[in-house]
């Protein structure tokens, strides 16, 4: 199927996405006036608008005779495939609600959130079939079950299912303030939290992001972090609504993206700052991103040595975003390019707030509002912040204050209307009276040539309490030692902040979406 083929008349009447309706209407009048275009390429299998919706329906028919019904959660456990998009959409035909669950989790984890969210439908990855007696154990009641492969005797295919269904419409108009996904965030404090994100939620970030940052209609997008990551799949929807073709990888692979970018003439994707230096590394003077129009990347301020690097080799403006899962992906923005490389000193903040967003700094124990480059906790509000969390009044009212606030759990600080993060306040480092913000600490390392990536976390002192630790991953054939580390640090911010020791490390424990998990690093430096 052709990836760039001219648009036709049809296509060129709808060349202006409306971005003020839902994701299941812009599918089905793109199905409707450009049937033929594709949607979704997962490796040699390439499904068009009108296959991507008859599909849907057929699912959504077939969970409608299981008993689903709106507001019903459906739970997946996928790595990236069709079926990731597919049962999005379908639950959105019937007005359920999909919930991604992380691939990587084990079946205590699994079972939990599906019974959180009380799903009654639950499709899984292949290679979780060993697991699934262990799951539907925990579950402990019954569940319809399915795979996105082959399946087993008692777990089928799930388009092989759906195929007895029928492919008819629905007549079902979702409301602004019906919940269009759950997502659950990473439970380092304690279980996830399921952050129910509405309609409407989603419509803000379409018209927020087109004035941050334009996307071509009918283009292409290649999907590389995780589909049950808000980056991910925010960004999906917002291609589909714009027509676009997503191009999407099971697993990330650093050669296999440099040669999907020019094999399918890729216009943009959504990445974070750890996965974009890997594509760095890896890529070479052969490969060719002379289509790239956009990249949009996330995980904290950039630097201005790899802001630099990216910018040179794939020739084109980079995005920096900030933003969480209860906010529906990013609320802030900075274009980085040629002229920002002139302004160094901007590189260090994560822009500026989109349209529709409010963005105040508040004391952490007074809640007291706070003036410029003063440090504090951020708090966002605006039309992307979503309903709260599904089931945890406790954790909604902590959070989510009634005067329209969210509370970040991040530290930073404004100045002249750019946004600038210091650390998340769990990650905060408490060193001798001083507070130590790693991520301010890690921007200066990195700006050594010599350093790949460094990973800073607090670790017990007998007379500090604290002190700063650095894991550093270096550049290949990098000579860099402990003393030399320590020296450029001392070189370039407060001693107070400066690591006391370097471990030199080849990679560290991450999430899904390539961030370092800093309180799995951290628990065998305070085991005892």
């Amino acid at each position: 199927m052709p990836v760039n083929k001219p648009m036709t008349k049809a296509e060129s009447n709808s060349a202006q996405p409306n971005l003020d309706i839902h994701f299941e209407a812009a599918i089905r009048n793109y199905a409707e006036h450009t049937p033929l275009r594709p949607a979704i390429t997962f490796g040699d299998r390439t499904i068009s608008y009108s296959e991507f919706n008859s599909l849907a329906n057929q699912l959504a028919n077939g969970f409608l005779k299981l008993g689903c019904k709106a507001g019903d959660r459906i739970a997946v456990v996928l790595k990236n495939c069709q079926e990731s998009f597919l049962t999005l959409l379908a639950a959105r035909k019937i007005g359920a609600v999909q919930v991604a669950i992380n691939s990587r989790y084990r079946p205590a984890e699994i079972s939990w959130i599906v019974n959180d969210c009380k799903a009654d439908i639950l499709v899984i990855e292949n290679d979780l079939i060993p697991e699934a007696q262990k799951i539907s154990d925990l579950i402990a009641r019954p569940i319809h079950m399915f795979s996105s492969g082959l399946g087993s005797e008692s777990i089928p295919n799930l388009q092989q299912w759906a195929k007895a269904y029928s492919e008819a419409e629905h007549d079902r108009v979702s409301q602004r303030e019906d919940v269009a996904i759950q997502l659950y965030t990473s439970g380092t404090t304690g279980n996830p939290k399921g952050a129910m994100i509405t309609n409407a939620n989603l419509r803000s970030f379409f018209l927020n992001s087109a004035e941050a940052i334009p996307m071509r209609q009918h283009g292409n997008h290649l999907i590389m972090l995780p589909l049950f990551h808000v980056a991910a799949l925010i960004w999906s929807i917002r291609a589909f609504v714009h027509g676009g073709h997503c191009i999407g990888i099971g697993e990330f692979d650093a050669k296999a993206v440099l040669d999907i970018i020019p094999k399918y003439q890729i216009n943009d994707f959504a990445t974070v700052n750890t996965v974009l230096n890997m594509l760095a590394q890896e890529a070479g003077p052969e490969d060719d991103f002379s289509s790239l129009e956009a990249i949009i990347v996330g995980g904290g301020a950039f630097g201005e040595k790899n802001a630099r690097q990216a910018i040179e080799l794939f020739g084109c403006p980079l995005y920096s975003m900030y933003g969480s899962t209860e906010l529906t992906f990013g609320v802030t923005v900075l274009k980085m390019d040629e002229l920002l490389l002139l302004k160094p000193d901007l590189l260090e903040s994560c822009g500026k707030p989109m349209r529709d967003i409010e963005l105040g700094i508040f004391g952490v124990e007074n809640q007291k509002p706070l003036n410029d480059e003063q440090v504090g906790e951020l708090w966002v509000r605006g039309g992307q912040k979503s309903l709260g969390y599904w089931n945890n009044p406790e954790g909604t009212r902590q959070a989510f204050r009634k005067d329209g606030w969210f509370r970040t759990g991040d530290i930073g600080y404004l100045k002249d209307g750019y946004l600038y993060i210091s650390d998340r306040l769990k990650d905060m480092i408490k060193s001798g009276g001083e507070n130590v913000y790693p991520a301010e600490v890690e921007r200066r390392l990195n700006n050594h040539p010599d350093i790949a990536e460094a990973i800073v976390i607090g670790i017990p002192h007998p007379k500090w309490e604290e002190t700063v630790h650095a894991l550093v991953i270096c550049r290949k054939d990098a000579t860099i030692n402990e003393a030399e580390v320590i020296e450029y640090a001392r070189e370039n911010m407060a001693k107070f902040k400066c690591p006391r020791s370097v471990e030199f490390v080849e990679d560290v424990p991450r999430t899904p979406s390539g961030k370092p998990k800093k309180n799995v690093i951290r628990d065998p430096y305070w085991a005892n």
